[in-house]
């Protein structure tokens, strides 16, 4: 394998972790569905397919109408067909505006000035810096009462110790081991 480019490395880092598409999904999905990313959450992908809760049925059944549409966006963002499919499921979201716990000390020109900063920065620098970012992030939120999930690693606001998307995994493989178990 010969020297790769930052973003041949990241187009491989997508292709081979799930994580990191779903990840990707959540963050941009405000993007993907606009009004209804506060009625609905992005839980996770198998085997091709994009498992989503919704607040209520109203925007189950907007959402289906919809879903050719969201597709799209996903594969566009994600720039393969990684995700083939959407199922939504009626439940109760908690979706999260992360940005409004972290407290907004840049205006547009301090942007433009950590922007050129980075710029002549080796990676393993700028790595250091997003690693700093991502600590402060999670140091704000958990100052706001959100936990790490032991699972996963993201952020969530609730019970227990897992995040929804990983409890709801759990109780799904589980019920998919036990119909094995009767075969």
């Amino acid at each position: 394998m010969g020297i790769m480019n930052v973003g041949e490395a990241v187009e491989e880092a997508i292709i081979k972790s799930r994580k990191l598409k779903e990840g990707i999904i959540r963050g941009r999905w405000q993007e993907i569905v606009e009004k209804l990313s506060k009625k609905s959450e992005p839980l996770w992908i198998k085997e091709g397919i994009l498992y989503v809760l919704v607040e209520d049925s109203i925007y189950l059944h907007h959402m289906s109408m919809n879903k050719i549409k969201y597709l799209k966006k996903v594969q566009e963002i994600l720039k393969k067909n990684y995700v083939q499919d959407i199922r939504f499921k009626v439940s109760k979201i908690q979706s999260c505006d992360y940005s409004a716990f972290i407290e907004q000390k840049t205006n547009d020109n301090k942007k433009i000035e950590f922007t050129s900063e980075i710029k002549d920065l080796s990676l393993e620098e700028k790595i250091n810096i997003l690693k700093k970012k991502s600590q402060e992030r999670e140091k704000a939120l958990k100052l706001k009462g959100y936990k790490k999930c032991n699972i996963c690693g993201m952020m969530f606001l609730g019970e227990g110790s897992n995040c929804k998307p990983c409890s709801l995994k759990n109780i799904a493989d589980k019920v998919l081991e036990d119909e094995d178990d009767n075969k």
